[in-house]
């Protein structure tokens, strides 16, 4: 059988060590083996040392991990290393297992989700505090308010049972967090921001939903006890034998009201793509929508007459435009040829006014696009794996990404300011970054672990 890795010789330290001789171990082996510190070649052992500490700090981990490598491994004390540091290197630390460069950012508390894998995240700052909600594929959920860097217990959620299959891939708070919206492919939900009821719950799948971020949900709690959940939805034309072949080339904006009946939609305002019949191709990968529910952002795929590059466009939609006998008619007030369409991909993120989109290019750089000004621009981000996240601070001034192409960026997050084009703050993490979410300037991490870290 393989034998395990000796988590004490990694940190040279003997098998009784207490708590305060592993993190001395630790934090002199980190500012030893940090990667910005000790250069090309130190990131795989960084990684060995940080996952040698987030188990044996952890009573319940060293328990399980010593009792599954009992009469396996070398158990015998380690020789003790001598070390001498500089005590002004360029290191913060936190948890001691998560650490960071210097920057505007400082690590907060970490939550404990019993959620397991997180696959979504939302948070919201509220007049009472932050509030953070994590979601998982089998429809569970938790949020907790945060208070002078406190977690409250968490309350749960749960999604319509009915949609089993990946439940929660995209949670939306509403802007003063009373109400929380989670979709998957299947079906999408809407819970009390305060006790996690669920409210309403709708069936997309006959909408042909091809992927979470192909529709989008902004909810608006108004004066008078008016709850509305505003959706963008594949549009879905009046020939349901071809769903799909219409919904990919526009979009559906309706509307529910809380507390009716669970089927009663508003009628609704279509976007359609101008000149489809001039096109041998039309697919709309992304929808979003703009928190006031009055812009939505599309990001679309198409072939031109006469070319066999298929080309992506950004477009921004004001969708209370009227016409002039003052009914409600949504109109393109920008379109952005963005490149190649074969070069564009997931995953995406738009800030909650519409303004800023930014997606993988090339797998090898961040496209940002703004759509109110018509223009984008690019960061070398490097190679972008196929676990990557990033996230938007929402005045599109930072961009958080976790690369996650290999063992040496597993657990890093990048920090990058958008007008500078330049890394301005790294992270890093013991386990692989699930989800990333931006509250003002303020960034909330999903590990594997099932863990939550806050940057504040």
């Amino acid at each position: 059988m393989d034998r395990p890795e000796n988590y004490y010789a990694i940190l040279g330290v003997p098998v009784d060590a207490d708590a305060d001789m592993l993190k001395r171990a630790y934090r002199q082996l980190a500012r030893r083996y940090h990667p910005d510190l000790a250069g090309p070649g130190s990131e795989v052992e960084m990684k060995r040392i940080n996952r040698a500490y987030a188990v044996l700090s952890d009573p319940e981990q060293r328990r399980n991990y010593d009792t599954i490598t009992g009469g396996v491994i070398d158990m015998r004390r380690p020789r003790a290393r001598p070390h001498v540091f500089d005590p002004a290197e360029d290191v913060e630390f936190s948890g001691l297992n998560i650490f960071s460069t210097r920057g505007p950012l400082s690590a907060g508390p970490i939550i404990s989700s019993h959620l397991g894998v997180v696959s979504a995240l939302s948070c919201v700052h509220t007049v009472q505090g932050m509030i953070i909600a994590a979601g998982s594929l089998d429809g569970k959920g938790a949020f907790w308010s945060l208070v002078n860097g406190v977690a409250s217990e968490p309350i749960n959620f749960v999604a319509d049972a009915a949609f089993p299959v990946e439940s929660v891939r995209e949670l939306r708070f509403s802007e003063a967090g009373a109400l929380l919206a989670g979709w998957g492919r299947l079906g999408l939900h809407v819970w009390d921001g305060v006790n996690g009821t669920r409210l309403w719950s709708y069936n997309l799948q006959q909408r042909a939903v091809s992927a979470y971020y192909s529709l989008d949900m902004a909810l608006q709690s108004l004066p008078g006890g008016k709850r509305l959940a505003h959706i963008a939805l594949p549009l879905l034309f009046e020939d349901t034998r071809t769903p799909r072949a219409w919904g990919v080339r526009g979009s559906d904006i309706v509307s529910h009201q809380i507390g009716m009946p669970a089927d009663s939609l508003s009628e609704a305002l279509v976007c359609a793509e101008e000149g489809i019949e001039n096109r041998q191709f039309w697919a709309i990968r992304l929808r979003a929508l703009a928190q006031d529910a009055r812009t939505l952002v599309t990001l679309s795929c198409a072939r031109v007459p006469h070319d066999q590059q298929e080309i992506a466009i950004v477009r921004r939609w004001n969708l209370a435009a009227k016409t002039r006998l003052g009914k409600i008619r949504p109109q393109i007030v920008s379109s952005i040829v963005v490149g190649k369409c074969a070069e564009c991909g997931p995953p995406y993120a738009v800030t909650p006014d519409g303004k800023m989109v930014a997606f993988v290019q090339d797998g090898r750089k961040l496209r940002l696009c703004d759509t109110i000004e018509g223009t984008y621009s690019e960061l070398v981000s490097g190679a972008m794996g196929g676990s990557s996240r990033f996230a938007l601070s929402p005045d599109g001034e930072w961009v958080a990404i976790a690369r996650e192409d290999s063992e040496v960026n597993e657990g890093v997050i990048d920090l990058w300011s958008v007008s500078t084009g330049q890394i301005i703050q790294k992270f890093y993490h013991p386990w692989q970054i699930n989800a990333l979410h931006f509250a003002g300037k303020q960034l909330v991490v999903a590990l594997t672990d099932g863990t939550i870290q806050v940057w504040l």
